[in-house]
């Protein structure tokens, strides 16, 4: 039978079918074409680069006194750095400055003015050779507490707020070459092997509880309990994972960091911290000519959105102090960099921010 053959309530009973399939369909195809509208906004649409002006919040002299940091010489001990080796930055925005040479953490208050010097044990020989080196510094966000890595003995130092010591966690079963440590919210204690590749996560009792055998996992993790890692490259940049050292469940991508400069490829991707809201802060360093860099430093939310951007040039370093540590995010968000005088006399450490 022909379509004309059909009466004209039945051939209306089709056409409106015919409709309303084709509706659907393009219904189908406005949402698909629409999802993925949006997702390519959500991934392309970057907060604008901002320029970086830099604030000095102490400003310090080399050598063994007072309102000083120790800088290597002739008779230092041949420690990685031979300055200064990290810092970090509490609630209070106090700077805690790890001075390797003078074994010793110097508290720096927000206002620029050294607020206490806590000693902590050189050694247990003359030898320089074997005087303990502290790589690495962080404060316990529950207590305030000071753990400082120390890569001689491969054991973790803790000290009081106030610089007391109150006991040791030994991390030599688990690490050749400690590197990086942070203490979550939560109390976990996460550490980087630099020679093992891996991190390895212990409970405050020294237990531990995750280990995550991968050369690009930095030593911060989401309140699931995720490692923050750097991933895949691409022609647009490379991907932050998150990854699990205990459950072993299916690594996520969490975000991107793209590239500014497109005809060129980044020298390095490096993981710089969390704040206290798990906003995620990671930086690519790019070429901007021959002999010059830039660190483009991202801000992500808790959900792997993009909020900022901030564009650093170059800062002044001492050539040879080779720190652990040249960014720090402090638990309010504020970025922190290691710096030094034009004349390279003094160790300065920087606030950074954004140029409105």
């Amino acid at each position: 039978m022909k379509n004309n053959d059909l009466n004209p309530k039945v051939k209306s009973n089709i056409k409106t079918a015919a409709g309303k399939v084709l509706s659907a369909a393009l219904a189908l195809v406005m949402t698909i074409f629409t999802a993925a509208a949006w997702a390519g906004t959500v991934e392309v649409a970057l907060p604008e680069i901002k320029e970086a002006k830099t604030v000095e919040v102490c400003v310090m002299s080399f050598g063994a006194g007072t309102g000083s940091v120790g800088l290597g010489t002739a008779d230092s001990p041949a420690f990685p750095s031979n300055g200064p080796s990290s810092f970090t930055v509490d609630k209070d925005e106090n700077i805690y400055i790890l001075d390797a040479l003078n074994f010793r953490v110097v508290k720096v208050s927000k206002d620029g003015v050294v607020a206490a010097s806590f000693s902590y044990p050189q050694g247990e020989t003359d030898d320089k050779n074997h005087w303990y080196y502290m790589s690495d510094i962080a404060i316990s966000p529950e207590n305030g507490n000071i753990y400082l890595l120390n890569q001689t003995l491969k054991n973790i130092f803790i000290l009081s707020p106030d610089g007391q010591m109150r006991g040791a966690i030994d991390v030599k079963e688990q690490c050749e070459l400690p590197h990086k440590i942070s203490v979550s919210n939560f109390g976990e204690i996460l550490v980087s092997d630099q020679l093992g590749a891996k991190v390895v996560v212990y409970n405050g009792e020294g237990v531990v509880t995750g280990r995550l055998s991968d050369d690009t996992a930095g030593v911060y993790g989401d309140k699931k309990g995720f490692i923050f890692a750097l991933g895949e490259f691409d022609k647009d940049g490379r991907d932050i994972l998150l990854m699990d050292a205990s459950a072993k469940r299916q690594t996520k991508v969490f975000a991107k960091l793209i590239k500014s400069i497109k005809e060129t490829d980044p020298y390095d991707y490096h993981i710089l911290g969390l704040d206290a809201n798990y906003n995620f802060y990671a930086s690519i360093i790019e070429k901007i000519a021959e002999d010059v860099i830039q660190t483009l430093v991202y801000k992500f939310d808790e959900t792997g959105k993009a909020i900022e951007r901030l564009k650093i040039m170059p800062l002044i370093h001492i050539g040879d102090t080779m720190p652990t540590r040249y960014f720090r995010v402090s638990p309010n968000g504020a970025l922190y960099g290691v710096s030094a005088s034009a004349d390279y006399s003094k160790y300065i450490i920087v606030r950074i921010e954004g140029r409105n």
